[in-house]
């Protein structure tokens, strides 16, 4: 027997049992991370995310990066696949981009100097073959911004990737709190 509310409401459709699972992995993954800021990050009225406190410094960049790698790993063991190890050509190259997408005010894969992903790379050092590069401009932690990468389909493919086997990741933080990551992702 139902209840008068439950039969005055639509059937469940496809799509609304896909947004549910990519909202229950959102948070699953959200809330596996041990975010010592001082606040969660969290969202205003209309779905944005707040402004936070929550700070990415020199002394907990390891501890950042590797709260990003667990949580690619998981991801990626979800599915059956291999972990990925971090790359610091990788994190320099994510860095650097980071930072000069903050000067130009707009999150995208081009350098301020005209770099792309791959030259970016090859200039920090990387031997390897590249893959695939994800960016962001948020108020939101690095677990946060991996979720929302995994929610999109072209994006997850690079996550998801079977010849995938080193990750780099870098964020640079506005005065603001607004945080730009780049991560990337190499064989």
């Amino acid at each position: 027997m139902m209840s008068p509310l439950a039969e005055r409401l639509p059937p469940a459709t496809p799509a609304l049992h896909r947004t549910g699972l990519l909202l229950g992995l959102a948070l699953l993954l959200a809330g596996c991370a041990d975010m010592t800021s001082t606040s969660a990050p969290r969202l205003t009225k209309d779905g944005a995310a707040a402004r936070s406190n929550y700070a990415v410094t020199p002394k907990n960049i390891d501890a950042v990066r590797a709260r990003a790698l667990d949580t690619v790993n998981n991801t990626r063991s979800s599915a059956g696949l291999g972990p990925l190890a971090l790359d610091g050509s990788l994190n320099s190259a994510a860095e650097r981009h980071s930072a000069s997408m903050s000067r130009q005010k707009r999150a995208w894969a081009f350098g301020e100097d005209g770099s792309s992903p791959i030259h970016r790379a090859s200039q920090a050092g990387f031997q390897g073959g590249f893959l695939g590069e994800m960016v962001s401009e948020t108020y939101q932690s690095e677990v946060q911004a991996i979720a929302t990468w995994a929610a999109k389909p072209e994006l997850r493919a690079i996550l998801l990737d079977p010849r995938a086997t080193r990750l780099g990741i870098g964020a640079f933080q506005d005065p603001d709190m607004k945080l730009w990551w780049t991560l990337n992702v190499g064989q």
